[in-house]
Order: structure tokens, then sequence, then C-alpha cells
């Protein structure tokens, strides 16, 4: 009796370790290791292998949630430029964005090869245009024209390839895979929302109680330079600077603007009503004059692709008045905020006339190099040396991304970038104007082209185009408009069954009477 009831609980206990077995020897092995590496005082190396196991239920978590590590990729993408004013990162920021980047990608591609994905087709014209501008910057490695050596380029070269070209690419990969479902798109919106009522608090917070020690340390090794001038304080939140932060702000504001005119749900009105005010005190605080010229641009745009001419009038005389009183009088010279954007009218501002100074120059010796003096020339240790033609136009700050990517890969690759991104643009007015039915969601994709469109704008006045956190942002709101048909389509079939399912149930209580 007994030897039976031993069998038993024997049987039991092998079936409850049915196929754990592996997993509880490897446990006892790194438990092995933990000890043998704590013993010889190797510390550190005790606590890798002891991370290791809770690293791979955070894997297993994410395999079946990509949503969730797409979620942090946001947030650090956000908040990475502010967080490491705090914190010391130990990786490159561009390396540990790589890293979620490409763990992200291949979660997706998991669940693609699963089925539980699809890659939508109406995204790949985007890849392949884009594709063009990789592809000239991968071959900007062969690029010599500073005669310093193949050995010199590769790694800057690497270094700079990947925000300049990578990044977004795995943006539009991962948008691609991800984002399956029209209620997806106002996630998002949600997402960005909370990320700049974040942002603006930080910019009133500096505003009003002032520059905490980081930030003052930040300031003062450089920084004050461009942010304590003659009009007053330009306040910068957890963005790079008072320029990205700015620009980045009339970026959201002519977005959710946008969107609030289109919205049907009053609950999302009010939402994105708050979010567009928010980033509406973001752009004034900020002192970017760039910001104003891009805000007016993207709802200038917004006015041609509404097809509404009476609107389009009405909005350029507005807009042709605001400008007339900047530029031709002194009213609000009392506000400094007033008297900063007024200084984006004046061609006689101390500021622009070193930026066109700085040009010309630059433009003497890029005349001599078609192709650019190469991808990350100038990045730290990799300088020129200054007997090198081209060391002043590697060491001359960019004041703009178009000329940061002119001075780089030359007249040619400013004209392959600006030709992606101008296509890109009339793709996706094409696609709002004729591709798509339902209105709310031709008025979302409007708003997300205007948007884009004037950071274009943005990047003609201020390096910021692919600075953290716009480019996730930018390249992923493109890769929405090219998949609209897709949702589109998606809309038109949930209507049509909601109609027949209500055609039905009108037949089944006619049949009831």
């Amino acid at each position: 009796m007994q030897s039976s009831l031993l069998k038993e609980y024997w049987t039991n206990i092998k079936e409850h370790f049915k196929g754990r077995w592996t997993v509880i020897i490897l446990m006892l092995v790194g438990v092995l290791f933990c000890m043998n590496y704590a013993a010889n005082g190797n510390i550190p190396l005790a606590a890798l292998v002891c991370a290791i196991p809770f690293a791979l239920i955070v894997f297993g978590a994410f395999v079946h949630r990509p949503v969730i590590l797409f979620v942090i990729l946001f947030v650090v993408n956000y908040g990475i430029m502010g967080i490491s004013r705090y914190v010391h990162i130990p990786l490159p920021i561009s390396v540990l964005m790589d890293g979620l980047f490409i763990l992200t990608l291949l979660l997706l591609c998991v669940d693609l090869i699963r089925g539980k994905t699809v890659f939508k087709q109406e995204a790949i014209p985007f890849l392949l245009l884009y594709g063009a501008w990789v592809i000239y910057c991968l071959l900007q490695v062969f690029n010599n024209t500073t005669g310093m050596g193949m050995d010199f380029l590769i790694t800057p070269w690497f270094k700079e390839i990947r925000p300049m070209a990578f990044h977004a690419l795995y943006i539009i990969l991962i948008f691609t895979l991800l984002f399956t479902r029209n209620k997806h798109i106002k996630y998002f919106l949600y997402l960005w929302g909370i990320a700049i009522i974040f942002a603006t608090i930080k910019g009133y917070i500096q505003r009003n109680q002032g520059f905490d020690a980081a930030e003052m340390r930040w300031l003062m090794s450089g920084g004050y330079r461009t942010h304590f001038i003659h009009s007053g304080i330009r306040y910068f939140s957890f963005f790079t600077d008072a320029a990205n932060y700015g620009s980045h702000m009339a970026f959201a504001l002519v977005t959710y603007a946008i969107c609030f005119l289109y919205e049907k749900n009053r609950i999302d009105k009010i939402c994105w009503l708050v979010v567009a005010v928010a980033a509406g005190y973001g752009l004034m605080i900020s002192g970017t004059r760039t910001a104003l010229i891009v805000a007016i641009a993207g709802f200038v745009m917004y006015t041609l692709l509404a097809k509404n001419f009476k609107l389009f009038l009405i909005s350029c005389s507005f807009l042709a008045i605001s400008v007339g009183v900047l530029k031709f009088t002194t009213i609000g010279n009392s506000n400094q905020f007033v008297r900063r954007m007024r200084t984006a009218f004046d061609p006689d501002d101390a500021s622009l006339q070193v930026r066109l100074t700085n040009q010309k120059a630059i433009k003497a010796y890029m005349k001599e190099a078609p192709w650019g003096i190469g991808v990350g020339i100038g990045m730290g240790a990799d300088q020129l040396p200054q007997n090198n033609k081209y060391w002043i136009v590697s060491v001359t700050p960019a004041d703009s991304s178009l000329v940061y990517i002119w001075m780089r890969t030359g007249a040619v690759g400013i004209s392959v970038f600006m030709l992606v991104l101008v296509l890109a643009v009339i793709a996706e007015s094409f696609i709002v104007l004729f591709c798509i039915k339902d209105k709310q969601l031709r008025g979302m994709l409007t708003a997300f082209t205007c948007g884009c469109a004037c950071m274009i704008v943005a990047a003609y006045g201020n390096n910021i185009y692919t600075q953290y956190p716009n480019t996730l942002i930018v390249f992923g709101l493109q890769t929405l408009v090219f998949m609209g048909p897709y949702f589109d389509r998606q809309i038109t079939a949930e209507q049509e069954r909601k109609a027949l399912a209500a055609e039905n149930k009108e037949k089944s209580a006619d049949e009831d009477e």
C-alpha cells in the first residue's frame, strides 16, 4: 500500500515537472556560477548572471505584448536627452536607442511569422522612397573628400549613419507592423499628447521656479549663450535646447489643432484642444523664432489640403495681418515673447546675419566637395587635423539640419534628401485628397501631413530634424499617412458590417411581428 502511494506520488512529481527539467537544471547551473563568481570576488559578473532570468522573463512578456516595449521605446526616446542631464548613461544614446529599435522590430517580426500581425503593403512606397536616402548614406563610407583614408572614415561614418538614416528606417518598419487597427492611431495621439503635457509642465516650472542644478550646469557649460539673450530667457523643458523644444511644440500645435477640428468624439476633442493649447504655450516660452514660422507654414498647408478656397483666403489674410503687425509695428513690444517673435521678420537681425555669413563661407568650400566632407566627419575625437583643407567646415556648427546634411553629404546629398522629403509630402497630400473616404480619418491624416511638412521648414531654421524625440514621431506619422488607405478600407468594412447587422435586426423584428 505504502509502495503504491510512493509510486503515485513520484508519478505526480514527474507530471508536474514534465517539460521543466531543462529550465530547472539551467537555473541550478546559474546558481552555481553565481556562487563561484561571488566567492572569487567578481560581484559584477555574479550580478549579471543573476539578472539573466529576470531579463528572460521581461523578454517573454514583451514577446506576447510588443506594444509594451514600443511604449517604453517612445518614453525613452522622448525623455532621453533630459534624463541624461541628471543620470550618467554608460552607453552612447544612439547605441541605447539602436538596441530598443532593433529589439522592438525583432519582436514584431516574431508576431509577423506567427501571423499575429501583417505587413501593410501601403507603406512600401515610403520604404522605397526613404531607401534611396539610406543607400546614399551607405555609399558615403567611400567618400574620401578630406583625403584621410578609409580607416579614418569608417568609425565616424558608422556612428553618424545610425541616427541620420537607420533610425528612421526602423521607425517606418515598426509602425508598419505595429499599427493594425484604426483605433491604434488615437492611442498613439494620446501617448504623444501625454508626453507634450509633461514637456509643457516642465517648461512652466523652469519659467516660474527657475532652473534646477542639473539644468544650470548644462547652461553654464555653454548653453547660456543661446538661452540667456537680450530679448529674455529661452526655456527648453527636457529637450536638447530651446530651438528643438519650440519647433516640436509648433509641430504638435499644428497636428492637434487640426485633429481637434475633425474629431467627432467629445472627450477626444477636448483632449486634442488641451494638448494644442499646451503646445502653444510651450512654443511661446521657448522663444524660438523659427517655431512661429513653422506653425504658420503648417496652417497654410492645411488650408490647401482642406480644399476650402474661402478658408484659404481668410487664413492667408489673417496670417498676412499678423506678420505685418510683427514686421512693421511695435505693438506688444513690452512682452519679451512678442519681441523675440518679431526678430523672426527682421532681415537685419544679428543672429540671422551671422548665419548667412557662416553659410556664405561654407559655400566656398563646398563648391569643391559635391559629395560633402563625409558622414561623421567632425564628431568628437575624429576631428580633422587643422592643416586639412576642410577642417574649418568640420568644426563649424551647423545652424540647421539641412545645412548639416549639405556639409556632410554635399550638394548631391542635400538634393537626394530634399527630393525624398518633398516627394513624400506630395504623396501624402495625394493620399489625403483622393484616397481617403472617411472624413475623420482624413482629418487626422491631414493633421499628420501638415505637421510633418512644417518640420521640414523647421529643419531649414534649426538643427532639429534628426534630434530626439522628433525622428520617431515625424517618420511614424508619415508612415501612418501612407497606410491611410489600409485604415480607410478597414473603417468602410466595419461600417458595412454594422449596416448589415442593423438591416438583419430590422428584418428579424419585422418577421417577429
